[in-house]
Protein backbone atom coordinates (compact mmCIF):
# COMPACT_ATOMS: atom_id res chain seq x y z
CA UNK A 1 0.00 0.00 0.00
CA UNK A 2 1.36 3.44 -1.07
CA UNK A 3 1.44 5.80 1.47
CA UNK A 4 0.09 8.92 1.24
CA UNK A 5 2.15 12.38 -0.04
CA UNK A 6 2.36 14.83 2.81
CA UNK A 7 2.89 17.87 0.69
CA UNK A 8 -0.71 16.56 -1.55
CA UNK A 9 -3.25 18.70 0.63
CA UNK A 10 -5.89 16.44 -1.55
CA UNK A 11 -4.38 13.25 -0.45
CA UNK A 12 -4.30 13.80 3.55
CA UNK A 13 -7.21 14.63 5.39
CA UNK A 14 -7.37 17.78 7.49
CA UNK A 15 -8.95 18.28 10.61
CA UNK A 16 -11.61 20.57 9.49
CA UNK A 17 -12.55 17.81 6.96
CA UNK A 18 -12.29 14.47 9.52
CA UNK A 19 -14.85 16.24 12.12
CA UNK A 20 -17.13 16.95 9.04
CA UNK A 21 -16.99 13.26 7.72
CA UNK A 22 -18.25 12.17 11.36
CA UNK A 23 -20.84 14.85 11.78
CA UNK A 24 -22.33 13.91 8.50
CA UNK A 25 -21.96 9.66 9.26
CA UNK A 26 -23.44 10.62 12.63
CA UNK A 27 -26.40 12.16 10.71
CA UNK A 28 -26.34 15.24 12.90
CA UNK A 29 -25.48 17.51 9.50
CA UNK A 30 -26.39 16.55 5.77
CA UNK A 31 -24.87 17.40 2.34
CA UNK A 32 -27.70 19.82 1.79
CA UNK A 33 -26.89 21.42 5.08
CA UNK A 34 -22.82 21.59 4.01
CA UNK A 35 -24.20 23.41 0.60
CA UNK A 36 -26.45 25.54 1.82
CA UNK A 37 -23.73 27.14 4.40
CA UNK A 38 -20.84 27.56 1.72
CA UNK A 39 -20.95 31.04 0.60
CA UNK A 40 -17.88 32.97 -1.41
CA UNK A 41 -16.47 35.86 1.47
CA UNK A 42 -18.28 38.86 0.45
CA UNK A 43 -14.81 40.98 0.93
CA UNK A 44 -13.38 38.91 -2.33
CA UNK A 45 -16.95 39.52 -4.42
CA UNK A 46 -16.52 42.92 -3.96
CA UNK A 47 -12.53 42.85 -4.18
CA UNK A 48 -13.60 41.03 -7.23
CA UNK A 49 -16.45 43.59 -8.74
CA UNK A 50 -14.40 46.46 -7.97
CA UNK A 51 -11.50 44.95 -10.39
CA UNK A 52 -13.97 44.58 -13.26
CA UNK A 53 -15.28 48.18 -12.53
CA UNK A 54 -11.67 49.69 -12.48
CA UNK A 55 -11.49 47.68 -15.55
CA UNK A 56 -13.86 48.98 -17.28
CA UNK A 57 -13.32 52.53 -16.42
CA UNK A 58 -9.87 52.65 -17.66
CA UNK A 59 -11.48 50.73 -21.12
CA UNK A 60 -13.90 53.41 -21.46
CA UNK A 61 -11.22 56.45 -20.38
CA UNK A 62 -8.81 54.88 -23.21
CA UNK A 63 -11.60 54.86 -25.71
CA UNK A 64 -12.86 58.47 -24.64
CA UNK A 65 -9.06 59.00 -25.39
CA UNK A 66 -9.27 57.56 -28.78
CA UNK A 67 -12.19 59.48 -29.58
CA UNK A 68 -11.13 62.78 -28.70
CA UNK A 69 -8.02 61.69 -30.81
CA UNK A 70 -10.07 61.17 -34.14
CA UNK A 71 -12.29 64.34 -33.36
CA UNK A 72 -9.01 66.25 -33.54
CA UNK A 73 -7.94 64.72 -36.57
CA UNK A 74 -11.24 65.48 -38.15
CA UNK A 75 -11.33 69.11 -37.26
CA UNK A 76 -7.67 69.56 -38.35
CA UNK A 77 -7.62 67.23 -41.80
CA UNK A 78 -8.78 69.67 -44.21
CA UNK A 79 -6.48 72.40 -42.03
CA UNK A 80 -3.08 70.37 -43.20
CA UNK A 81 -4.70 68.99 -46.51
CA UNK A 82 -2.50 69.79 -49.08
CA UNK A 83 -4.80 71.13 -51.56
CA UNK A 84 -5.78 73.62 -48.99
CA UNK A 85 -2.01 74.35 -47.63
CA UNK A 86 -1.71 75.09 -51.37
CA UNK A 87 -4.67 77.68 -51.64
CA UNK A 88 -3.31 78.81 -48.34
CA UNK A 89 0.47 79.63 -49.84
CA UNK A 90 -1.47 81.32 -53.18
CA UNK A 91 -3.65 83.25 -51.12
CA UNK A 92 -0.47 84.72 -49.44
CA UNK A 93 1.97 85.01 -51.80
CA UNK A 94 -0.68 86.51 -53.82
CA UNK A 95 -1.56 89.18 -50.68
CA UNK A 96 2.58 89.53 -50.21
CA UNK A 97 3.58 90.01 -53.96
CA UNK A 98 0.02 92.65 -54.98
CA UNK A 99 2.12 95.79 -53.77
CA UNK A 100 4.63 95.11 -56.10
CA UNK A 101 2.48 95.07 -58.93
CA UNK A 102 1.93 98.89 -58.04
CA UNK A 103 6.45 99.25 -57.69
CA UNK A 104 7.04 96.74 -61.40
CA UNK A 105 7.02 99.02 -64.30
CA UNK A 106 3.35 99.45 -66.20
CA UNK A 107 2.56 96.83 -67.77
CA UNK A 108 -0.24 95.03 -69.15
CA UNK A 109 -2.46 92.69 -66.26
CA UNK A 110 -1.97 89.77 -68.52
CA UNK A 111 1.85 90.01 -68.47
CA UNK A 112 1.78 90.74 -64.51
CA UNK A 113 -0.79 88.03 -63.91
CA UNK A 114 1.92 85.42 -65.86
CA UNK A 115 5.04 87.27 -63.64
CA UNK A 116 3.32 86.59 -60.59
CA UNK A 117 1.98 83.29 -61.33
CA UNK A 118 5.60 82.30 -62.40
CA UNK A 119 6.97 83.85 -59.06
CA UNK A 120 4.40 81.81 -56.93
CA UNK A 121 5.10 78.51 -58.96
CA UNK A 122 9.16 78.79 -58.37
CA UNK A 123 8.76 79.62 -54.72
CA UNK A 124 6.41 76.34 -54.36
Amino acid sequence: MAAANPWDPASAPNGAGLVLGHFIASGMVNQEMLNMSKKTASCFVNFTRLQQITDIEAEIYQKNLEIELLKLEKDTADVVHPFFLEMRFYYVAHAVLKPLASVLPVQSPKTLQLHLRSVILCKA
